[in-house]
């Protein structure tokens, strides 16, 4: 018999997920984008304005984009690359912010996507980094198996504890009645 004949096509047949991680994979993927262009094309029409301001612009449009695909995937390596990007992110988000907080900044940063924490962007570049991370650590799936298996414990202690009780209740029921009829 030919082995080959009887390997089966492997099938995926969970549902596809939905909801909240898509539309935030849609909003670091557009908001990746938003910053990636506008940084590209100053980069290349006119290299010598600002180009460290403008290459971390860059740097942080490709990390968004590189977030999206992170949380789309899902992966245990895919995962750690998003943690990587997450801190990045925020470690810029948080020395920009922090230069650019007195009025005549250090350094002319003011068109860096997080001068004045992202003022210009509506703060996204300071609060995506904190809703991806609380979403990657939520969704992690070994937090999600662990706290599953804790719940099991916990479940099969208490049905262990209230059989038990229910036992020695039925069997102090039993001891009574059979007791009772003998002193009658």
């Amino acid at each position: 018999m030919d082995e080959r004949s009887s390997v089966r096509p492997v099938q995926d047949t969970r549902r596809p997920a939905y909801g909240w991680g898509r539309i935030l994979v849609g909003v670091f993927a557009v908001f990746g984008a938003i910053v990636l262009v506008p940084s590209l094309t100053t980069l290349l029409r006119s290299p010598d304005e600002e180009p460290a301001v403008w290459s971390l612009n860059l740097l942080g449009g490709v990390l968004y984009l590189l977030l999206a695909v992170c949380v789309a995937h899902n992966g245990r390596r895919m995962r750690n690359i998003g943690w990587m990007c997450l801190g990045a992110l925020a470690t810029m988000a948080v020395l920009i912010g922090v230069l650019t907080l007195p009025a005549p900044s250090p350094a002319d940063l003011s068109v860096s996507v997080w001068a004045h924490w992202g003022r210009s962007r509506w703060y996204l570049p300071a609060i995506l980094p904190v809703v991806a991370a609380a979403w990657m650590w939520m969704s992690d799936p070994r937090r999600i198996v662990a706290n599953a298996e804790r719940i099991t414990e916990l479940s099969d202690t208490l049905t262990e504890s209230i059989t038990e009780k229910a036992r020695a209740v039925q069997e102090g029921r039993a001891h009574k009645t059979s007791r009772g009829g003998r002193d009658r």
